[in-house]
């Protein structure tokens, strides 16, 4: 059988996750403004009434397009987590983590109170173990 190989595929699957580039700068429209935000201003992504948005270590929420789910695949697994189907959380907007219960974890962000975060408890394993 003659099998087609596709150069670029296989370029994209050796590649080494080290040289992935993450998105750094996030553009977003407020009114007739442009507004740029950086990754490290970012406290979390969330999702609330099938919108998308980010919170700002400025206490600012912005409405941007896209799912979490898009989102989770353009952040630097370094940096962000998604703890749960409704937030992804940076690791420096971490203020405190107190167990929670059915062994789930609750974090408490700098500036983000509108709502509870748990980590769910399928992910508390993978989140104990990127915190380290």
């Amino acid at each position: 059988t003659d099998i087609q190989v596709n150069i670029d595929d296989i370029r994209k699957l050796l590649i080494n996750p080290i040289d992935r580039k993450y998105k750094k700068r996030f553009t977003i429209k407020v009114g007739q403004h442009i507004k740029i935000i950086h990754s490290d201003e970012i406290e979390c992504f969330y999702s609330e009434n099938k919108a998308t948005y980010i919170h700002t270590s400025g206490n600012r929420n912005y409405l941007i397009d896209n799912s979490l789910e898009h989102w989770n695949e353009q952040l630097d697994p370094e940096q962000f987590f998604r703890v749960n189907r409704t937030y992804i959380v940076h690791i420096n907007s971490i203020k405190d983590i107190v167990s929670y219960t059915n062994s789930r974890l609750q974090l408490k962000l700098h500036n983000y109170d509108e709502a509870e975060i748990i980590v769910s408890r399928e992910r508390v394993k993978d989140f104990k173990n990127w915190i380290e």
